[in-house]
């Protein structure tokens, strides 16, 4: 665990947060993440819901989101994503982010809440999208998609010169998700890009692994909505 200077004020805010956690308790999720093969350190099983109700009584903070990060506990790194101002950390806070980043549960959050809203996140996805653990590469692909809704298509260079990337991430089977989401949000947002990605779905639709040929058609099924 990672130590912090006192300071009481966080120190009460996250006091009133972990009993929170203690009431909202629910055994009954924990099982059935554990029987996902989402592992924590430790977890309450409180929803998703919850966490998001529980977010609106504080204010956005950094330091509070830090601490909270840095406890290792299922709920407290999620809310730390909810809370987190995602202009106002470093580089190198999100980046020392990514080691505790071990299931696809905390991926997603940290893409949607976290990096998939902040600005200039290039200089992070590219450290990301090559990162050892799988998961890690796989918050990079998320949130490259939802960068594209809630930010803006400035990444769009970055996806079109690198889709034979894309196209080897999909080997492994926990990226095809996050590969598929990438694409879909890009051509979603920038025409410009529907042609390039809807050529490599097009070939992963004629593949003879089915889950890549399902994932094919569904992107290209996105683009044609979209069109």
């Amino acid at each position: 665990m990672k130590f912090f200077p006192y300071n009481e004020n966080l120190e009460r805010q996250q006091k009133k947060i972990m009993s929170r956690f203690r009431k909202l308790m629910n055994g009954e999720t924990s099982h059935q993440l554990e029987l996902a093969g989402i592992n924590y350190r430790k977890a309450y099983g409180v929803s998703l819901v919850h966490l998001r109700q529980l977010m609106r009584e504080f204010e956005p903070d950094n330091n509070l989101a830090e601490r909270l990060w840095h406890r290792n506990i299922r709920e407290s790194m999620i809310l730390a994503t909810m809370l987190a101002k995602p202009n106002d950390l470093a580089d190198d806070q999100i980046i020392e982010w990514a080691g505790k980043i071990n299931n696809i549960e905390l991926a997603e959050q940290v893409a949607f809440n976290l990096l998939g809203r902040r600005n200039n996140i290039q200089q992070i996805i590219e450290k990301w999208i090559f990162h050892q653990v799988v998961y890690v590469r796989y918050s990079a692909l998320m949130a490259i998609g939802w960068h594209f809704r809630f930010v803006g298509t400035e990444l769009s260079l970055y996806v079109k010169e690198n889709l034979p990337i894309f196209d080897a991430l999909v080997t492994d089977k926990i990226m095809i998700r996050s590969v598929a989401h990438c694409l879909k949000m890009a051509a979603r947002f920038n025409s410009e890009l529907s042609k390039p990605v809807a050529k490599l779905a097009g070939e992963w639709s004629k593949s003879g692994d089915l889950q890549l040929q399902m994932t094919g058609i569904e992107v290209l099924d996105e683009i044609m909505i979209s069109l």
